[in-house]
């Protein structure tokens, strides 16, 4: 069975008036990549500065590797590397240097070898002697995921990665994550707004609204893999015939008209050729197919629950 590395119950935080967070529960399990997803604004990094104890929540226990953060802080933080808004380092010092002086900072120097070899797993080898100041938002995003590997935690949070990063950035940053779990076997909790990164990086998730906790469990369980929404692009002549093949193709639902010369229809993912040979052989141009993320409706039908 997989160890519990994080445990929230009942977490509450209010600023003034504002209730930030509202009695949040939620489970970390060991070799998790567990996406906090949300609306700005709806409590990610609130619940994220709580747990590690960056802010002393009203309410609630918050237990990491089994130890209450509010008793073994020390100990608990030691195991834990994060990244929470945007790094900070000395611009007038080498990507090397800086990392160098938090690890002495740390308690924990590294090597010259260590470090490089760090500078290298997130894609700055050749730049360990620039000065920080002339690296890209996304070059100084890897480095600060170096510095938060320096001392080999168990434990990897980070506040949106992607935020400001540009296409190429978001992709590098995606790829820094999953190679965080297939070859360092970190845990790695991550805040997002964006769709298709918690889909595609995190095997759990919980969903935040407004500070409450609105769902949480496994990814591909909570979207029901198996099932599709499919869109698909025809002429406007041919509308009407395509809702009565759905109509009559027992397996499609949901029929949904989508502008003049569209429509999609939710269907398991294993019906979707039988469905387009049916709008074929129909006589019904089919000049697109494509599959819409699931997550998106799920995320939406719930914010609107």
């Amino acid at each position: 069975m997989p160890n519990s590395i994080i445990s929230i119950r009942h977490l509450a935080k209010r600023f003034g008036n504002f209730e930030a967070v509202k009695d949040l529960s939620l489970e970390v399990q060991q070799g998790d990549v567990y996406g906090f997803l949300g609306p700005n604004g709806a409590g990610k990094s609130t619940t994220m500065r709580c747990m590690l104890s960056l802010i002393k929540p009203d309410q609630g226990d918050i237990h990491l590797f089994g130890k209450d953060i509010r008793k073994e802080r020390s100990a608990i933080l030691a195991r834990v590397g994060c990244l929470i808004e945007k790094p900070d380092f000395y611009k007038f010092l080498s990507a090397y240097r800086n990392l160098d002086l938090f690890a002495n900072i740390s308690g924990k120097p590294s090597t010259k070898k260590e470090i490089y070899e760090m500078l290298e797993f997130v894609g700055l080898q050749g730049r360990e002697k620039d000065q920080v100041g002339g690296f890209s938002h996304g070059m100084r995003q890897r480095l600060g995921i170096a510095q938060t590997l320096l001392h080999n935690p168990d434990l990897i949070v980070l506040d949106e990665p992607t935020t400001g990063l540009d296409p190429q950035g978001i992709i590098d940053m995606r790829n820094l994550i999953l190679r965080l779990k297939t070859e360092q076997h970190k845990t790695i909790v991550f805040s997002s707004h964006n769709l298709a990164e918690v889909e595609i990086l995190c095997n759990r998730m919980v969903i935040i609204h407004q500070g409450k906790n609105i769902v949480e469990g496994c990814v591909q369980e909570l979207l029901n893999e198996q099932e599709q929404v499919i869109r698909v692009q025809t002429d406007e002549s041919y509308l009407a015939p395509a809702f009565a093949l759905v109509q009559a193709f027992q397996k499609a639902s949901q029929f949904k008209k989508l502008g003049l010369d569209g429509f999609e229809v939710s269907m398991a993912k294993s019906d979707i050729p039988a469905f387009n040979q049916a709008l074929v052989t129909a006589g019904i141009p089919v000049y697109s197919v494509e599959t819409k993320r699931k997550l998106e409706d799920y995320f939406i039908n719930l914010l609107q629950a």
